[in-house]
């Protein structure tokens, strides 16, 4: 008599298939982040239409892997199921080992680029700490010619606005263009082309500070903001999914590619992380107002996790949480709003009322490409706005059998973004990977890893227990 494969999850329930969807997100989105690098240098329709591609099937990916609850065990899986999953954690698995080799020696960052100010928000935060070091007010004081001076940066480093010289531009400015207009920086230290102010809120530089007096390298601290997630998340998974939630987020290249690469989004993306991970705890509340207090992208996911705390907890603990939060904000950025509230409004605001140029992986790059013509703003707003009321409808009707939902629809909206900027996608990874591990299936082993032929490099699935 043969004996019967083991009990496991299939199909969508399986969290091995959910785990390996979020690596194989995460690699398409490593490629979509290196042509997007290149068609932004070399404009190419067809390159373009690759991106968005690549960005687009990535989020279907992360949609597919949070979406639905979990389930009972099941009869085991067929033959073919078993060798598709299998093929799939290979693929995985290899991109681990990609990951695990770039954790010990990070990949070289993009363009050629060999300063520590991988981008002006780098470079903006680290004159912002040195500022509040300073005892002054980083929202009044930032000059920003005299910030890149001191940092040997040029207008390769800024966000140029449509104003002034560039008032009349239908295109990204040119370098020649951007050399020209920064010409005029040092003498007017209010430039109209360039966003000249900090602009982020108050965490953002006084996270820094301690480690900007410390000479730190900040696309280390940065990497440092990475693992400690790839940790918490790791630790809040059961036990048996342990290593293969840290292969999946090794797997998931495009997180520690592009962290290495420049971005301070680590800064909020851990205490967010952290805040959705142990959503169960009234504490959680203070982390989401550290992120929010970090980050404007923070903001995008306040009604999804309200949503899942009043769900989960009551309307009333949903309440008590946002106000722990707005306190955190509140505190975090009191200072500086009664020395200058103008000051911090302009700054804090300038994501969302400046006058930017069309940019970005998602629908936009294809009329910045000449894929197809520019839609115009409007068109691009209302795509916006609707995608993002169909995601609050979605999370909203499924709040009790997909309450992890939020974790992807937070950001994907922002693929029809006027500014849908690559950064603002490659760590949907990590967050949906949080969400995973959060789940949990009752009578998982490690023998239902072996019936689903996932693989991993950090442990045997026939040693784990």
């Amino acid at each position: 008599m043969t004996e019967r494969a083991p009990a496991a999850p299939a199909g969508d329930h399986s969290p091995f298939t959910r785990i390996a969807r979020v690596g194989i997100a995460g690699t398409l989105l490593f490629e979509a982040g290196l042509l997007d690098g290149d068609v932004h240098r070399r404009p190419d329709a067809w390159t373009a239409v690759a991106v968005v591609v690549l960005v687009a099937v990535a989020l279907v990916l992360l949609l597919q892997a949070v979406r639905g609850g979990t389930a009972e065990v099941s009869s085991g899986v067929s033959r073919a199921t078993w060798r598709a999953e299998r093929s799939l954690w290979i693929v995985v698995s290899a991109a681990a080992l990609v990951g695990l080799v770039w954790a010990v020696d990070p990949p070289r960052p993009p363009l050629g680029d060999v300063t520590r100010y991988r981008n002006d928000a780098i470079a903006l935060n680290e004159c912002g700490a040195r500022l509040v070091l300073a005892a002054r007010n980083p929202y009044t004081d930032l000059d920003l010619g005299a910030c890149y001076r001191d940092l040997d940066l040029g207008p390769d480093h800024t966000t140029p606005l449509r104003a002034g010289r560039f008032a009349q531009l239908a295109h990204y400015p040119s370098d020649s263009e951007l050399e020209a207009a920064w010409a005029d920086v040092g003498a007017r230290r209010d430039s109209r082309e360039f966003v000249v102010r900090l602009s982020y809120p108050a965490l953002t530089v006084l996270l820094v500070a301690p480690f900007t007096r410390l000479g730190w390298d900040p696309n280390a601290l940065h990497l440092a903001f990475l693992y400690g997630a790839f940790a918490l998340v790791t630790l809040r998974a059961s036990a048996v999914l342990r290593p293969f939630v840290l292969t999946g987020l090794f797997g998931a290249i495009c997180l520690t590619a592009f962290t290495a690469g420049g971005s301070s989004d680590l800064l909020y993306a851990l205490p967010l992380v952290a805040a959705w991970l142990w959503r169960e705890h009234g504490w959680s509340g203070l982390l989401l107002g550290v992120a929010l207090a970090t980050k404007q992208l923070a903001w995008f996911f306040v009604p999804y996790l309200l949503l899942a705390v009043a769900t989960e907890r009551g309307s009333r603990e949903a309440v008590r949480r946002l106000g722990l939060a707005t306190g955190v904000f509140a505190v975090a950025n009191a200072p500086f709003i009664v020395h200058d509230p103008a000051a911090w409004f302009a700054g804090v605001f300038t994501p969302l009322v400046a006058n930017t140029f069309p940019l970005g992986s998602g629908l936009v790059l294809l009329g910045t490409s000449g894929a197809i013509p520019m839609p115009p703003s409007a068109v691009l707003i209302v795509l916006t706005i609707a995608a993002e009321i169909t995601a609050l409808t979605w999370a909203f009707r499924a709040r009790r059998t997909s309450p992890e939902l939020g974790t992807v629809l937070a950001l994907a909206p922002l693929f029809f973004a006027t500014r849908s900027l690559f950064s603002y996608f490659f760590l949907i990874p990590l967050f949906a990977m949080a969400g995973i591990a959060r789940m949990r299936w009752p009578g998982l082993t490690s023998r239902a890893a072996r019936a689903t032929g996932a693989l991993t490099p950090f442990v045997s699935a026939e040693r784990s227990r």
